[in-house]
């Protein structure tokens, strides 16, 4: 499933793990516009307390569900926001199963086409093994949270793409077993930095 948002020289491309049964978008009977998290006002709620999208819209999606016109809504509210939300891995599964290291290599080749075709600003890892496969680095994120919180969240090279690296930011994923509070506080520092 591809990515969703602006998708020309985005501020943000928030890469995430992968899509999940959840999300009604990532089914071929879905007839409407398809994004990550579209099932997950958790998500929405931590762009939201970091400032990224209108405080209004995980309301909306609580209160709504995936429907067609609140998918609209997401989408138009990304691309206002000139965020681009994807996966680093693009199949569903069928499950929300770790993907397999073969899994990421794969995406990886879609993942950088898309990275060059958007051209982002800044990219942001949610989660270890999209930042693993952007960057072909080992980190601890509470270490880069520390760092953030005093001051110093600096980016990594990404991978090469088309001869290119990118900015990218490692965060703490922000739902499920991730971390939502750690998420929104990076999220937050990141968003007031200029770049």
């Amino acid at each position: 499933m591809p990515g969703a948002g602006c998708g020309d020289k985005p501020k943000f491309m928030l890469v995430l793990i992968h899509p999940t049964p959840r999300n009604p978008t990532t089914v071929a009977s879905w007839d409407g516009p398809r994004t990550p998290m579209a099932a997950a006002p958790q998500f929405w709620r931590v762009l939201a307390a970091a400032g990224l999208v209108d405080p209004e819209l995980p309301g909306q999606l609580a209160a709504e569900g995936p429907t067609q016109a609140m998918v609209r809504s997401l989408v138009s509210e990304a691309e206002r926001r000139k965020l681009y939300i994807t996966n680093a891995v693009k199949c569903l599964d069928g499950g929300s199963n770790v993907p397999t290291a073969r899994r990421l290599e794969l995406g990886w080749s879609v993942l950088r086409e898309e990275i060059a075709l958007t051209q982002p600003k800044r990219i942001v890892a949610c989660g270890l093994m999209p930042f693993r496969m952007l960057t072909g680095r080992e980190i601890r994120l509470s270490d880069e949270l520390w760092r953030a919180e005093h001051g110093s969240y600096a980016a990594y090279d990404s991978r090469a793409v088309n001869g290119k690296t990118y900015p990218v930011y490692p965060c703490y994923f922000p739902t499920g077993r991730g971390n939502p509070v750690a998420a929104t506080a990076m999220l937050k520092l990141l968003r007031g930095q200029r770049r």
